[in-house]
């Protein structure tokens, strides 16, 4: 501390080392080694200066240099507890270096206080560390500028960023790669954007996967009594292990007639241009067209000069006019609303401005005056409020303008030897203008009821009562006919056939699907289908697989027959091979037989941690496979029944109820799955709970509407839920098909019993639609299609019928 108070300190460190011993063990303890480097981080040219402290005070040593692979091994010797290591460090070392230093050394043996054990032979020691030496990738790193040709410019106006590329060195790079972006900086803020910069993602460091087999560690010292006993008869010299070796590494119209230009280009981006060059001088201009937004747009540049230099550059672009309009809409607006259209007019300049402010509006009533004079100080803003309301639904459009004109000094012209004013007064203008388009809703919540029923004969009266409080412009009654109520199921089973998986499940899939759909099919001729004697191939194929999976105990594992047997896996294996049978496929009695032995004693071979819902449902579905191959079963179904009752999932219900035999108990179950439909006005679907162990039974909501959708058919086939639910399903396909096998499959098989018990024969019938005496539509149909008729009468119609 001087005179005035003032400190200042200097530090200096130096490293001190000592021979340590520790606690006695009889194994080589694997020991540390403490590695300083000279510098933090190296530049192409350094020479790195690393120094060794060694716990030993002398020792041979291994160092291993590795930069995705060992480049390099040397060995150099510790003398007192210390060496120092030089690595040369080259451009190809970016953008690290991992340095492993092994050593090997003998030191005393310690007596069981830890003091030195006096003529004992010295032990076996090693020990080992490692470092990262970073490499800058300064030097390849590109000085880029990007610099706008003007900071400030008018929106849509042309103009030009010009980009310089110069290597480390400060030459300029001809032939660089350069990616310009020019984007409302407005959209980068909302999500923080911020440029990465290509040295750091190129130049990360990577593990060198280095790694170390050392044999000393298996090494196993004398115990020390028995060492004890032979100090007498047999004392070695100091250095007799010395030598020991080592192991190696691994516009709208406006006063005047003047026109102002309209805004409606409000593109975020202004710029992106991929695939500029730089020049000889290292330099490239793109010249480009700004959009109409009045904002602040950043100017972002990435060069590219061969496989390892990069660099980037950012500026700023600023689009303002001196007279500028700023509408603020709303989001949307509703039928019938009426609301304030706020517009801010701003002006940038340092004089106040008059101001004439003027809307134009498509598809909205303007309530009172169009236009507005207004007053804007320098510098300032000043908000006006324009009343409006909509006319219909659909969009809305409005323009508006801003413009201010201003007399300059009177022209001066010179006659001769005499300048004089010739007394007509200059005029300048500013002026903005900008469109806006804003969605117009109906006002109403959007309500539809529906009704569905199949025409056998003659015709069918439905009444319709004309909705009261509505409005007409919206809405109206929509007849839909059709001859099937099925569409293209060709991509479902197309889907299924070319499932990739060699699973039990896939396969039983692709044999009932097939097995079920080809006549189906093959009515309506869908394409993209094998032909018909392909597609028997690929059942008798997979019979033949799904077979081989069938384990001794008659039940099916997934995927190997070295593995266990699954529940729903065996019931849904055996589903596949009965339906197989049943359509005139050969399938091996043994498979058969010993399936049915596991399906009769399905209680015993389901796991004691299933829930009693997933018992109830694979219990269920056993029940129905079963009698599907003719076995008597009603026994069984009115025992699981009468334990169960309201608790059976809707899987389970439906499978019972096609199986119970018991009128009063089937009354009851179509009870329990009509109260569970959940309808909406054009389709009903159904929905059940396994909790989190839904994968057990491969559970989806799909799949249960198709297990249900059978049953209705089978059991009522009257009910006005069937045709809801094949809308249902039909309207949950993504590109022709559902979400998965199982759900493809079972809804496949429904919709094949609703084809063979609604639409035996073949159409020709001509469909026609009267409202009153009003004849409203005719579709007609001849023959197997998928053809929908539909016909819209408006509301205006509709109320006028009474």
């Amino acid at each position: 501390v001087d005179d005035s108070g003032r400190t200042n300190r200097s530090e200096m460190t130096r490293w001190v080392t000592g021979e340590k011993v520790g606690v006695p063990s009889r194994r080589i303890e694997l020991e540390a080694v403490n590695l300083i480097p000279s510098a933090e981080t190296y530049a192409s040219g350094d020479v790195a200066e690393i120094l060794v402290s060694s716990p030993f005070a002398s020792g041979t040593g291994l160092l291993t240099v590795a930069h995705n692979e060992i480049i390099e091994i040397r060995s150099f010797e510790v003398t007192d507890h210390a060496a120092v290591l030089e690595v040369p460090i080259t451009d190809d070392h970016l953008p690290a270096l991992r340095l492993q230093v092994d050593l090997v050394s003998t030191v005393e043996r310690a007596a069981a206080d830890g003091t030195p054990l006096v003529g004992a032979p010295r032990r076996p020691a090693h020990a080992s560390a490692e470092i990262l030496l970073r490499v800058s990738p300064a030097q390849r790193a590109l000085d880029v500028t990007a610099t706008p040709v003007s900071a400030v410019v008018r929106p849509g106006a042309a103009t030009s960023v010009a980009v310089e590329v110069n290597d480390a060195g400060g030459a300029p790079v001809e032939g660089a790669n350069v990616l310009l972006i020019v984007v409302d900086e407005a959209v980068l803020a909302l999500s923080g954007y911020e440029l990465l910069d290509p040295i750091e993602v190129f130049y990360r460091p990577r593990a060198a996967s280095l790694r170390t087999a050392r044999s000393r560690n298996t090494i196993l010292l004398e115990d020390l009594e028995g060492l004890y006993d032979h100090l007498e008869e047999d004392e070695y010299g100091a250095d007799d292990m010395a030598g020991d070796d080592m192991g190696g590494p691994a516009q709208d119209a406006t006063p005047e007639g003047f026109l102002a230009a309209v805004r409606e280009n409000l593109d975020a981006l202004a710029l992106f241009e991929p695939d500029a060059v730089t020049d000889a001088d290292g330099r490239v201009t793109v010249e480009f067209d700004l959009p109409d937004n009045l904002t602040r747009y950043r100017v972002m540049a990435v060069a590219v000069e061969g496989a390892d230099r990069f660099g980037t550059a950012e500026s700023a672009i600023t689009a303002r006019l001196p007279l500028q309009v700023r509408p603020s809409a709303p989001r949307f607006l509703n039928f019938g609303d009426r609301f304030e259209l706020p517009i801010v007019v701003q002006n940038q300049t340092d004089s106040a401005m008059w101001v004439d402010v003027v809307v134009q509006t498509s598809n909205l009533e303007l309530v009172g005056s169009a236009g507005r004079r207004i007053t804007v100080p320098a510098n300032d803003r000043v908000e006006v409020r324009f009343t409006a309301r909509t006319d219909s639904a659909g969009t809305a459009r409005f323009r508006a303008a801003a413009v201010s004109c201003a007399l300059d000094d009177a022209q001066i012209v010179s006659t001769g030897s005499e300048t004089s004013p010739i007394g007509l007064p200059a005029m300048s203008c500013d002026a903005d203008a900008q469109v806006v388009v804003v969605p117009v809703y109906t006002p109403a919540t959007s309500e539809a009821f529906a009704t569905y029923g199949v025409v056998d004969q003659g015709a069918v009266i439905q009444p319709v009562d004309a909705p009261a409080d509505v409005f007409p412009q919206f809405g109206g009654l929509e007849v839909n006919t059709s001859s099937t109520a099925l569409q293209a199921l060709t991509d479902a089973l197309v889907y299924i056939v070319g499932h990739p998986y060699a699973s039990s499940d896939a396969y039983a899939s692709s044999i009932m699907s097939i097995s079920a759909l080809r006549d189906v099919l093959s009515a309506f001729e869908a394409e993209g289908l094998p032909s018909p004697d392909g597609l028997d191939a690929v059942v008798r194929y997979n019979i033949a697989q799904l077979s081989s999976l069938q384990n001794d105990d008659g039940g099916f594992a997934w995927l190997s027959r070295r593995h266990d047997s699954f529940p729903y896996a065996s019931i849904h294996a055996m589903h596949a091979l009965v339906i197989a049978r049943n359509n005139g496929f050969d399938v091996p009695s043994g498979a058969m037989e010993d399936g049915h032995r596991y399906l009769r004693n399905i209680d015993r071979k389901i796991p004691d941690d299933y829930s009693q819902r997933i018992r109830d449902m694979l219990t269920a579905y056993a029940l129905y496979v079963r009698s599907l191959d003719g076995k008597s079963v009603a026994g069984e179904a009115r025992a699981l029944w009468e334990r169960r009752g309201d608790e059976l999932g809707l899987d389970a219900l439906a499978w019972l109820w096609q199986v119970v035999d018991d009128a009063d108990v089937e009354a009851e179950m179509e009870r329990l799955l009509n109260n569970r439909a959940v309808e909406t006005a054009g389709a009903a679907t159904f929905a059940t709970d396994y909790g989190e162990d839904a994968y057990l039974l491969l559970h989806s909501d799909r799949r249960t509407d198709g297990i249900v959708l059978d049953a209705l058919i089978t059991m009522a086939p009257e009910s006005d839920l069937i045709p809801k639910v094949v809308t249902g399903l039909l309207a949950h396909r993504v590109r022709g098909r559902w979400g998965n096998v199982q759900e493809n499959t079972f809804i496949l098989l429904a919709l094949e019993r609703y084809f063979e018990t609604f639409e035996a024969t073949d159409p020709d019938f001509v469909a026609r639609v009267w409202l009153g005496d009003l004849y409203a539509a005719e579709h007609e149909y001849s023959g197997r299609s998928t053809d929908r008729g539909s016909t819209l009468i408006p509301m205006a119609e509709l109320l006028a019928a009474g």
